[in-house]
């Protein structure tokens, strides 16, 4: 986990995952002289949506939310969703994402554009020219716990229950792309500790394993 936050420090609109922790106690009875047994496991992990920093680019089709929401982008697998307003026109002159998906507009369906002056205003509605043509569609959810990775900076909603909702309070900035949030101080730092962890354990099961070793050669003399 920590390794694909790293790798993901630069993808635009990445949001790190972080992972839950669970301390349980071995079942059986333990004597009076004895420790009780533990094990920690991770029972699941789920995504930080903390807000990356956003970096300024002048391009007209670079866009940003400030606040809460998510761009709706329409794949062969149904609607995804992400922060990564890194978009161009297609062939088509329909709004797209770098890897070729159609954003969606307010209106249900794609986004074409057909025009020279692009401007985007602060609540999604997009002008060609002066006209103005739709508005994106810009979607939150009541629980975050329900989206999943989809790779990269997409998101799937795994819960059907978990109905999309039209965002309040957000502002849409043009020109703008956010970055990712992961720190990349704090996973290097993470990434340390769990190996020199994993180089502490390692070393203590092997001490344990030559001493059941020896152990068992005096038990055979």
């Amino acid at each position: 986990m920590v390794a694909n936050n790293l790798a993901n420090a630069l993808t635009a609109g990445f949001k790190a995952s972080k992972p839950v922790y669970n301390g349980s106690n071995i079942e059986g009875e333990v004597e009076a002289d004895q420790l009780q047994q533990t094990y920690v496991n991770i029972p699941y992990t789920y995504v930080h949506f903390s807000d990356g920093p956003l970096l300024q680019t002048g391009s007209s089709l670079d866009l940003a939310i400030q606040g809460k929401g998510f761009f709706v982008v329409s794949t062969p697998k149904g609607d995804i969703y992400t922060r990564d307003g890194q978009f161009t026109l297609n062939s088509d002159k329909k709004l797209v994402t770098m890897d070729g998906n159609t954003v969606t507009g307010q209106s249900g369906g794609e986004i074409t554009i057909d025009g020279k002056k692009i401007e985007i205003g602060a609540d999604g509605s997009i002008f060609a020219d002066g006209s103005m043509i739709d508005k994106l569609k810009i979607v939150d959810f009541t629980d975050k716990k329900s989206l999943k990775n989809f790779g990269s900076s997409l998101f799937v909603n795994e819960d059907p229950e978990n109905t999309e909702t039209t965002a309040q309070g957000y502002s849409i900035k043009q020109g703008y792309y956010e970055a990712s949030n992961v720190d990349s101080v704090k996973e290097m730092v993470n990434m340390i500790s769990a190996m020199r962890a994993f180089e502490a354990y390692t070393k203590a099961d092997q001490a344990v394993d030559d001493s059941l070793g020896k152990l068992m050669d005096t038990v055979k003399l």
